[in-house]
C-alpha cells in the first residue's frame, strides 16, 4: 500500500493531507472521518504506508532538531 500527499479543499479551507494512492485523483471528493465535501485537488509525491506512518508525527520535534 502506499499514501499519495494531496492538497485539498473544503469550501474556504484547503488542507495537505497523505491520503492513501488509490483515492488519490485529482477531482475527486471524498469523505474523511465523518466530513463530506473534500475535493481533491492536485496530487504530488507517493512514498509506502510504512514509511509515511512512521514519520507522521516528524514535525513535533522538527523546533528542537532546528534551535540553536
Amino acid at each position: 500500500m502506499t499514501f499519495t500527499q494531496c492538497r485539498m479543499k473544503r469550501g474556504n479551507t484547503q488542507t495537505t493531507a497523505w491520503i492513501p494512492s488509490e483515492f488519490a485523483k485529482a477531482g475527486k471528493w471524498l469523505r474523511i472521518g465523518k466530513r463530506d465535501g473534500w475535493q481533491v485537488v492536485s496530487c504530488g509525491g507517493t512514498l509506502p504506508a510504512e514509511y509515511v506512518l512512521e514519520h507522521e508525527r516528524n514535525y513535533r520535534t522538527q523546533r528542537q532538531a532546528s534551535d540553536i
